[in-house]
């Protein structure tokens, strides 16, 4: 990106709410969970700042008396009593930081808020990574490192009162963190139970398998994070993220003669001119070594594993019943 569309970096970013009156803290903060979550717990803020939970509360109670946060109640499923999560929701400090459209501002089910906090407790404990929060951002890296946006997670939502689609890039809002050598995706684990844990995982991992591909190919490293609440959730995370990570495809090394034959198939295929393979014995015999070819291809691709490295988090902030889900 040029100097003059360049996006500001954090620093900035919290400076403008300064100038809303924001102390430098509550500036930091407030900027911290816009751009990451739009919701937090108090014990976040009290681990954050070293802070006791009267003060965390007093924070949380200051920041809705000001209009510019409410407590978001979900029943606790053991006594069926409200546990509060706070959520800022203003749109002045959303539009002073850049992203006054940004979902963050909406209320969210409790699934959605539960991975908003999940992503928030990672970003909280790794504020030295550069960190991408917004949809411009993420492209804007991905485009510097040459990746084709055809192979970024993409969702096309139509609009109900016109033909126009918007198509929405990283749709689930989920950290990522690049340096233009390794990049880290972080992945939340909600709990969900109408999915299975590996259901889930693997269709995250399908949705993001062909930018981790184009990652490796051009000498990047893919770093994957599993966030969850428990234990027991990370261990079954990572004996699945275990299987994925290896060295990538080895790169099918095709001749002139190859490539030639395969063009020619594809044209012959677009076109319906079958005589484009006449000089290699016709198009069943030229249909057969095509297929040949293919197969080498999806062989190697099957050995291939997704990822470089990958850690897990448990968010030990988020007890596993701080909301229903």
């Amino acid at each position: 990106m040029t100097a003059a569309t360049a996006l500001p970096d954090f620093a900035e970013r919290a400076a403008t709410l300064r100038g809303l009156g924001w102390t430098k803290r509550q500036a930091e903060w407030l900027a911290l969970v816009c751009l990451h979550s739009g919701v937090f717990t108090r014990r976040q803020y009290a681990d954050r700042y070293g802070v006791c939970r009267q003060r965390a509360d007093q924070v949380a109670r200051a920041l809705i008396e000001a209009g510019v946060a409410r407590e978001a109640r979900f029943p606790d499923r053991r006594a069926y009593r409200p546990t509060g999560v706070c959520h800022v929701h203003a749109r002045s400090l959303y539009r002073a930081l850049g992203i006054e459209n940004n979902r963050h501002r909406k209320p969210g089910s409790p699934e959605v808020t539960m991975r908003r906090l999940l992503s928030l407790d990672y970003v909280l404990e790794h504020q030295d990574l550069h960190w991408l929060p917004t949809e411009p951002e993420k492209l804007a890296y991905f485009r510097r490192l040459g990746i084709p946006v055809t192979t970024l997670p993409q969702r096309v939502y139509r609009g109900s009162r016109t033909d126009r689609s918007t198509h929405r890039y990283f749709a689930l809002k989920l950290p990522i963190a690049g340096n233009g050598t390794t990049t880290t995706f972080v992945y939340t684990d909600t709990a969900d139970r109408h999915r299975p844990q590996s259901d889930r995982i693997r269709s995250w991992m399908a949705a993001h398998a062909a930018l981790w591909e184009a990652l490796r190919d051009r000498g990047g490293a893919v770093h994957i994070v599993a966030v969850t609440r428990t234990d027991g959730a990370a261990a079954a995370n990572a004996a699945i993220l275990e299987t994925w990570r290896g060295p990538p495809a080895k790169a099918v090394s095709l001749s002139e003669g190859d490539q030639r034959l395969l063009g020619d198939v594809e044209r012959a295929n677009t076109t319906g001119d079958l005589s484009l393979l006449d000089r290699y014995g016709g198009w069943i015999e030229a249909g057969k070594r095509a297929l040949r070819l293919q197969q080498r291809a999806k062989d190697a691709r099957a050995s291939a594993k997704y990822i470089d490295a990958y850690s897990t988090h448990v968010a030990e902030r988020l007890a596993p019943d701080v909301l229903a889900v």
